[in-house]
């Protein structure tokens, strides 16, 4: 039973070793590229950047005049009866009365207290917001991918982990097995060493089934079919990274949030500045080209017909507006006042962050260059230890403990090395700095 267990699980594990090597590479800039392109929600905030560039003009912020024309024609039947002071009398049945009239107009607003260009302001940061909307969706989208990314690279040097530790166990059930043969172990041994690879061989079972459904998720976040196979590097290597005070002044000019926030506090000045225009008189200059024409077959005139220019200046201004204006002035104030206060909370949290996460970089860098010695120490180790039992110096169970202390040392440089990618991801993502193609 033992021997056909052993052989299933290296048919299988052999089977599963070469679908997985028969998979493509999936680059991790392909990777965040294939995101950005398929995700829905980017293509929603790029139409809404169209849509802020399209409302971006001078015309819709009361640069240019608007030019209107009017025309109609108007025919009426009547019964009329008209009486003059000297006594005569004109009736008419059914008299006919046509009217027409045309007309070209442009009206432009020559002075509105300065509002036309406080409005193009605030249609330049408008847009200009949306812009950074779009690059923080895309820079979020670019995080989430790497975190995943490397997550799938951890899960499968855990398996590459595990897989190391079932051929150490094996080798050691071959030589246990051997020493049976020859009278110099017991069948103790031999069962000991099989429940250790049966142990991995469950683990190892349990991991790749953890790595299918991470990879599924990891579809569905790049928007495609959870069921395309592909495969990603085995190792996770660090990179360098600037220093604290970089990072921190890379964040303070680059980061995201604060950017939204210094746009929207030049959104709310702007808005003080529309509000004040009320404070000042309105000019607004018309010209224009009119013509008409009526016609009645009864009364004084049998047609009378008019054509021309037109021009004409008008001057408003509210004298009351049922303190509205202050209200809206004061309430834009304290708006910007609280973008202010917004922004040094925030402001605050990046400094703060950003020495967290760089101190937590730099103590699991030195870890890991640790555990980097500490897995060669123990790999020789477990040779060592290997020798010393098929020479009948050491017992299986120095062995067990050996191949054991291999499999730790080497899991915790995979944790020590995927906690320091994670760090790293975050602390660029927090400064602003690109994450691949966006």
């Amino acid at each position: 039973m033992d021997i056909l267990l052993k052989v299933r699980l290296v048919v299988l594990f052999g089977l599963m070793g070469g679908l997985a090597w028969s998979q493509p590479v999936l680059s991790l800039e392909e990777a965040v590229q294939i995101a950005l392109e398929n995700n829905f929600q980017v293509q929603i905030l790029r139409n809404n950047e169209t849509i802020a560039a399209n409302s971006n003009t001078y015309g819709n912020a009361g640069y240019l005049p608007t030019v209107s024309t009017t025309g109609s024609v108007t025919y009426s039947s009547n019964n009329t009866e008209q009486k003059f002071f000297s006594g005569d009398t004109r009736t008419g049945v059914g008299a006919g009365n046509t009217s027409a009239r045309a007309g070209l107009e442009a009206t432009w607003t020559a002075f509105d207290g300065f509002r036309m260009f406080a409005t193009k302001e605030r249609l330049d940061m408008l847009e200009s917001r949306s812009h950074v909307l779009t690059q923080q969706e895309l820079h979020g989208i670019a995080t989430d991918v790497q975190l995943a990314y490397f997550e799938l690279i951890r899960l499968q040097q855990q398996i590459g982990i595990t897989e190391t530790s079932i051929e150490l166990n094996q080798s050691l059930r071959r030589l246990a097995s051997d020493k049976l043969r020859l009278g110099a172990s017991t069948e103790l041994e031999v069962l000991q060493a099989t429940n250790a690879v049966n142990a991995d061989s469950s683990a190892l079972l349990n991991r790749q089934e953890q790595l299918r459904q991470a990879k599924m998720a990891f579809n569905l976040l790049l928007g495609r079919e959870s069921t395309i196979a592909f495969r990603v590097p085995e190792t996770i290597d660090p990179v360098a990274m600037p220093t604290l005070d970089a990072l921190t002044q890379q964040a303070l000019d680059h980061n995201y949030q604060l950017s939204l926030l210094n746009v929207d506090e030049r959104l709310a000045a702007v808005t003080i500045k529309e509000a004040k225009a009320d404070l000042y008189p309105r000019l607004n200059l018309n010209l224009g080209y009119s013509f008409s024409y009526s016609r009645a077959e009864v009364g004084f005139l049998l047609s009378n017909r008019t054509f021309g220019p037109t021009g004409g200046i008008s001057l408003s201004y509210d004298l009351f507006t049922g303190h509205n204006l202050k209200k809206d002035i004061a309430n834009a104030n304290i708006y910007q006042d609280n973008i202010q206060l917004s922004r040094k909370d925030l402001t605050l949290n990046i400094r703060s962050t950003m020495s967290q996460l760089f101190q937590q970089y730099q103590s699991l860098l030195e870890v890991r260059d640790l555990e980097l010695r500490n897995v060669e120490t123990s790999t020789r180790n477990t040779e060592l230890a290997r020798q010393l039992y098929q020479a009948g110096r050491a017992t299986d169970y120095a062995v067990r403990e050996a191949i054991l202390l291999e499999t730790q040392v080497k899991d915790r440089l995979s944790d020590y090395s995927y906690r320091m990618k994670m760090a790293e991801l975050q602390m660029k993502s927090l400064a602003g700095m690109p994450m691949y193609g966006e």
